[in-house]
């Protein structure tokens, strides 16, 4: 692989007459790069792009509408060749080389007396970053990297439905208080789970669905964080990216919510519910009722329910009160009547192994974490996915966790529910303890 041969030489070009050939694309991201530190810019385009015109109107640089003319470079210290017409493009490098001025020509490498790098400007400093201006790609993720760094930025990946809005936002503006000095921002995404609407998650992945996206931005530095509900994250996380912090625990119960204007259920229409957990536990509840299948973010789930699809919804009470939805709530369920999805309720924020976290340290909830701790334990042990009729709740009580939860044994349909308690200072063991309890007590 031939060595870059491209020094890196600083230049003051302030005083300097720039004249850009072409009004495209390319032409238009070299002038805003360029912009910062030359002002005399003139670009000579019988068309110009959208936003090289603002910047004409702008008075921030000169446009001749016309074109190209051999003196439009005669006195010009650097000439940018971006026109589509190859044999025009070699004809202008030629003046240009005769008159002495330094020239780039984007459409051919071997016509470049220099390559734009990737600018990095944070004042007093600017950096460029080189990659023989051949490698595109990779120049740009470095540029992003070494961004993040200089402008002390923090992203954070989201998937993009409103809901995991909210809950991101709510670490945004911890940290926006937390490093005031950092830049907070969002990236935003639709993850696969988002996208298949039409099967249930045992059938397309679990869990994994609604974080695989998110990952992939983590590792390749894309985000800095990631926001999860922590009951949509698969029990076991891969060990690269961990969980760095559990939020303060927002109400864990199941609620039952209604069409607007009605207050009983109407039982000759399905209750939707996409959870074998919450359905295994309901159906006592509700012996005649039909249970069906129902994808899609809460608002879409709420829409498809005022619609008539629905006689109810069985939906999380956390996300429905930090959308804003609370008096959508036609009925809570206690823990010992359903007992609700391990981690419901709390926040799982996900970093990168190995980097520094510590401004994470007055987010990270005690009880949210010792919950958290448990009853994933609880699960994890017990195997349960996504689908699984396994559930779990822990109750902090002064020194003691007050553990309750439900194993579903497949091989013989029935379930068992049992309680456990133990010390704070152990959350796992006692998840596990409790885990292993009913397996015996189904066995037996």
């Amino acid at each position: 692989m031939k060595n870059n041969a491209f020094f890196p030489l600083f230049v003051d070009i302030s005083e300097k007459k720039i004249v850009v050939i072409g009004g495209g694309a390319i032409a238009t991201r070299r002038v805003k790069t360029l912009l910062p530190f030359a002002p005399q810019i003139v670009v000579v385009a019988p068309e110009v792009t959208g936003e090289l015109e603002e910047l004409e109107n702008e008075k921030k640089l000169t446009i001749f509408h016309r074109e190209y003319q051999r003196e439009d470079i005669y006195d010009a210290w650097m000439v940018l060749v971006a026109t589509n017409d190859p044999k025009l493009n070699d004809g202008i490098y030629s003046v240009a080389k005769c008159l002495g001025a330094l020239v780039n020509v984007a459409s051919n490498q071997e016509k470049c007396d220099f390559h734009f790098p990737g600018v990095i400007r944070k004042d007093p400093y600017v950096i460029g970053i080189n990659g023989s201006g051949k490698d595109h790609k990779g120049t740009a993720e470095l540029r992003k990297q070494i961004e993040a760094v200089v402008n002390h930025t923090i992203c954070i990946g989201s998937r993009e439905s409103r809901l995991a809005v909210i809950q991101s936002e709510m670490v945004m503006d911890y940290l926006k208080k937390e490093c005031p000095q950092k830049e907070i921002r969002l990236l935003t995404m639709k993850t696969t789970g988002d996208k298949i609407l039409d099967r249930t998650l045992d059938k397309v992945g679990g869990k994994g669905l609604f974080v695989k996206e998110l990952d992939k931005a983590l590792i390749d530095r894309r985000s800095d964080l990631s926001v999860h509900s922590l009951k949509d994250m698969p029990m076991e996380v891969p060990e690269e990216l961990p969980i760095v912090a559990f939020s303060k625990r927002e109400d864990p119960r199941d609620v039952l919510v209604l069409p607007e204007g009605a207050d009983t259920l109407d039982l000759t229409k399905p209750i939707g519910c996409s959870s074998q957990r919450r359905i295994l536990q309901l159906q006592k509840m509700y012996p005649e009722a039909m249970f069906q299948s129902v994808r899609g973010n809460v608002l879409t789930r709420l829409k498809k329910l005022d619609d008539g699809e629905y006689s109810g919804l069985i939906l999380a009470a956390a996300g429905l009160k930090r959308l804003g939805l609370k008096k959508r709530i036609s009925r809570y369920y206690e823990p010992d009547e359903v007992i609700p999805a391990a981690g419901q309720g709390i926040l799982a924020v996900q970093g990168r192994q190995g980097e520094d976290y510590s401004y994470l340290e007055h987010f990270s909830d005690r009880e949210g974490t010792i919950a958290a701790l448990c009853e994933r334990a609880f699960v994890r042990y017990l195997d349960g996915g996504c689908s699984s009729p396994v559930a779990a709740h822990a109750v902090i009580e002064g020194d003691e966790i007050f553990l309750r939860g439900l194993y579903y044994q497949e091989s013989t349909g029935k379930h068992t529910i049992g309680t456990m308690r133990g010390s704070v200072e152990d959350p796992e063991t006692l998840g596990v303890a409790l885990a292993k309890k009913l397996i015996r007590e189904a066995e037996g």
